[in-house]
């Protein structure tokens, strides 16, 4: 682990603390997280399910871009293992280090070799930094370019990358929005590919991907972030996410679900 230095401010720690802590709360809470997720549901729980089953079970070619390491795995780690198993070739794209996040020497580096051992253990084709500036992801053209080079040189059928209106809208993160609203124009551009779009970190799925099947491998990934293991204990960690993916699955007929939003 690199070492502690001193503290430099965070603006985003007090809005992670307040959102970790009500996560757990809910664990113990079986009332709010049937609230939660009748707030989040799809408008066709089951049609939603199915659609998730197609674009799971057969192989694919993947690119999964994200703004910091363990954004993957945290918001979409379910639904990129059930497709690495099916044989889908997923290619991570990471566009910053997530340097930030966390008083300490050389985080950058800890969080790629974290991102690394998460993509081996989730058998992604291949990861890709890009050593763009935490909290500093470029909403222009230079970010657009960016993205579009990778696109091409990919070719992907599938694309994955934040929702811009985020799981919780008062919170969101700017690099996370800067991200999804790049890919938002892009796609437009792009509708002649075929490329399928999807969004995760959402609050408005049409799509639910069942990860009952893999949920264990998700705890697994999501904790090889270690350095990011600092609001909940392993043992919280595991009943957060667990919560998270019964609030996504609702009333859909499956135990844990991860929600998307199909763009294209």
């Amino acid at each position: 682990m690199p070492g502690r230095v001193e503290a430099n401010p965070d603006r985003t720690l007090s809005a992670k603390r307040s959102i970790f802590g009500a996560l757990a709360y809910m664990t113990s809470r079986p009332g709010a997280e049937a609230f939660v997720a009748s707030q989040m549901a799809p408008d066709e729980p089951a049609l939603a399910l199915a659609l998730g089953e197609g674009l799971v079970r057969s192989p694919r070619r993947v690119l999964a871009l994200t703004a910091h390491p363990d954004d993957l795995e945290f918001f979409a780690g379910g639904t990129l293992r059930r497709m690495a198993l099916a044989g889908s070739q997923i290619f991570a794209v990471v566009m910053t280090d997530g340097e930030k996040r966390g008083n300490w020497t050389d985080l950058g580096g800890q969080r790629r070799s974290e991102q690394e051992a998460a993509a081996r253990f989730q058998g992604y084709a291949s990861v890709k930094f890009m050593g763009l500036p935490d909290f500093g992801l470029p909403e222009d053209p230079r970010l657009e370019h960016l993205v579009a080079r990778t696109w091409d040189e990919i070719a992907p059928e599938v694309v994955f990358a934040f929702d811009p209106k985020e799981l919780l809208p008062q919170t969101a993160n700017r690099d996370h929005k800067a991200l999804g609203r790049t890919v938002m124009d892009l796609a437009r551009a792009r509708m002649q590919t075929g490329a399928q779009v999807y969004f995760y970190g959402t609050h408005h799925p049409s799509v639910l991907v069942d990860i009952t099947p893999v949920i264990a491998d998700k705890l697994q990934a999501v904790k090889a972030h270690q350095s990011q293991m600092v609001f909940l204990d392993e043992a919280e960690t595991d009943r957060t996410i667990q919560s998270m993916a019964r609030m996504a699955a609702g009333a859909s007929g499956c135990a844990y679900a991860e929600p998307l939003y199909r763009l294209m």
